[in-house]
């Protein structure tokens, strides 16, 4: 009977560590299979090349210089459904080229994310390698049409006002020295929107004057002109807005 008691006991401890190590670990494998059963991967080779549209172009990343993602480390995410649902914690990267989330499974195999059962993508910050947090969002459109629902946009501050950064990555083709080959290459990009309440206004830069005919606070727009030096820059934007929307210096 003592044998038996102790048996029992050893696999109740082995049940309750499994479930332990999976979820809430930084990508466990319970998480990596919750992934797979939401049918979020996508048959597709990772390594070839296909447009915003999903039509294959014929060439591979290989062939290609430059590099289509945002970033070239992997980085460790947590993955939110259309419901707003974490469904997984996984490393991933980011493609400016395809606007694709490529992740690693449990086996460290590369694999492209299905975007259509995707709502939001937060990157974990690393203070170690001086990373940032990253939070990918979509379901936006913007008031000239140019922002679809599908696409991914980087949100890059928390607030009611709120700037959003769109990328993309064009191929550029040309012939080779003797015409005998052609040459591709990486052309990345970014444009700006700016998310006020419901809508969301298409950017034609980051500039300081446009941002200003837009917001209503006239008054804090002049406090802070004159307690700040003129925004030039992607955190100066966010630094005001961080302001604008607090409503105080």
């Amino acid at each position: 009977m003592k044998k038996i008691a102790l048996l029992l006991l050893l696999v109740s401890i082995i049940k309750s560590s499994n479930a332990q190590t999976g979820l809430g670990t930084g990508g466990g494998a319970s998480e990596i299979s919750s992934f797979k059963s939401a049918n979020m991967t996508l048959n597709i080779d990772p390594f070839g090349v296909i447009d915003r549209d999903g039509t294959m172009l014929g060439i591979r990343y290989s062939d290609i210089s430059g590099t289509p993602f945002l970033f070239e480390d992997w980085r460790m995410a947590n993955i939110y459904d259309i419901s707003n649902k974490k469904i997984a914690q996984v490393k991933v990267k980011y493609n400016t080229n395809t606007d694709q989330i490529h992740f690693l499974d449990d086996k460290e195999k590369e694999l492209v994310a299905d975007k259509i059962v995707i709502q939001k993508v937060e990157i974990i910050s690393n203070e170690d390698n001086n990373e940032p947090a990253i939070r990918f969002e979509k379901g936006l459109t913007d008031t000239k049409g140019g922002l679809k629902s599908y696409q991914f946009v980087q949100v890059l501050n928390d607030g009611s006002i709120q700037i959003l950064k769109q990328f993309s990555n064009q191929i550029l083709q040309k012939d080779s020295l003797f015409g005998t080959m052609k040459i591709y290459k990486f052309s990345p990009n970014a444009s700006f929107y700016l998310k006020t309440g419901n809508n969301v206004i298409s950017l034609r830069k980051l500039d300081q004057e446009e941002l200003y005919s837009i917001l209503p606070n006239k008054e804090l727009i002049l406090n802070y002109a004159k307690n700040k030096k003129k925004i030039k820059s992607e955190k100066d934007f966010i630094d005001f807005l961080n302001y604008y929307n607090k409503g105080k210096l």
